[in-house]
């Protein structure tokens, strides 16, 4: 009979940090039971940093699945239930899998055995309750950010103008100065794509360091913690990998911490930005090289632009992909007719 046996170890960043799951504690308990077993282990898959929600973001349980289906196992050895998946679906369908394949899945803390009925059985009653644990332990989070966001507190992240230390919001001088020019050039009446040209042709970096784009400059004039506000729960699903979209009703309340911005800038900006919020009604006229053809001068891929003539009517384009999103200094290239473009493009 063979015995082709493959662990799987799987820990997340904060797991590791703070419960002790190693991947060394789980291979080394894995290999002592596959030794006592007499089990010859050919692979081992380990996921670091990963989520145990969905399959999706792990790649070595994509892998091992491909091999279970290519006959090259015949046991699976796991530390922990929760290691496979803390989603009782993704949990069932790996354990189908397996099963499909004539592989046996052995999960050694809770010492199930799926190839005998019971240990089928226990399987997905403690699958159950490993999601039930899950979705109890994001309900506690969310209560505890919700709590903390009511008080004024930062939850964490990222802000240009800010560092976060010891849990609290620091103005940073330095970065505080680009935000406050971003917000005076768009009170000057100055368009999203001119900000970024002015920002990015002075050298200014974002927090992480690259140059300037056009939905960033969004993000910062949208941003009301630059007015002493905290704002929490502007997304839904904000615990799912693939969130939902915004939330319509969000927390916002008055932050502890120093506002880089005055009210009455912040009023006069969101003012601009609403009267050059006009969207020209789509054509039906798709665009069909958007992504394929290239730019010209940077060689970057071209998408879909709108530009509006002399008699106020709007045309079809294809603009530098670059150019869009950074402005004219990632890319002076200028736009080309769509419908010209087109015409050439299936004339050969």
């Amino acid at each position: 009979m063979s015995n082709k046996a493959a662990i799987y170890a799987r820990v997340s960043t904060e797991e590791q940090a703070t419960q002790g799951y190693s991947i060394q504690a789980q291979l080394e308990e894995l290999r002592n039971y596959a030794n006592y077993q007499k089990l010859d282990i050919v692979s081992e898959y380990i996921d670091e940093g990963a989520s145990g929600k969905s399959i999706s973001g792990r790649p070595e349980m994509k892998r091992l699945l491909n091999d279970v289906q290519r006959g090259k196992l015949d046991y699976v050895l796991f530390y922990k239930l929760d290691r496979i998946s803390r989603d009782l679906k993704d949990a069932l369908e790996i354990s189908d899998t397996l099963s499909q394949h004539n592989v046996t899945m052995y999960i050694h803390n809770e010492k199930i055995d799926t190839s005998t009925p019971s240990g089928k059985m226990h399987f997905q009653i403690m699958g159950s309750f490993a999601e039930f644990e899950r979705n109890t332990i994001v309900d506690r989070v969310k209560m505890g950010m919700t709590q903390r966001a009511k008080e004024g507190n930062f939850n964490g992240g990222q802000c240009l103008g800010y560092d976060c230390i010891e849990k609290s919001l620091i103005v940073n001088e330095e970065e505080a100065a680009i935000v406050r020019e971003i917000f005076d050039l768009s009170d000057q009446g100055l368009g999203y794509k001119a900000v970024v040209n002015r920002v990015n042709s002075k050298g200014y970096l974002t927090k992480r360091g690259i140059q300037f784009q056009v939905n960033g400059v969004k993000t910062i004039l949208d941003n009301p913690m630059y007015i002493g506000k905290i704002r929490f729960n502007q997304v839904e699903g904000w615990s799912e990998k693939g969130r939902k979209g915004k939330n319509a009703d969000p927390l916002l309340v008055e932050g502890k911490h120093q506002p880089i911005i005055n009210l009455e800038l912040w009023e006069r900006v969101q003012e601009q930005r609403k009267k050059r919020s006009y969207k020209p009604s789509k054509s039906n006229s798709p665009f069909i090289l958007n992504g394929i053809i290239k730019c010209p001068k940077c060689g970057g891929g071209m998408v879909a632009g709108r530009s509006k003539g002399g008699s106020g009517k709007y045309y079809r384009n294809y603009v530098c992909g670059q150019h869009h999103n950074k402005g004219k200094d990632a890319c002076s290239a200028h736009s080309i007719n769509a419908d010209k473009a087109e015409q050439k493009y299936s004339s050969g």
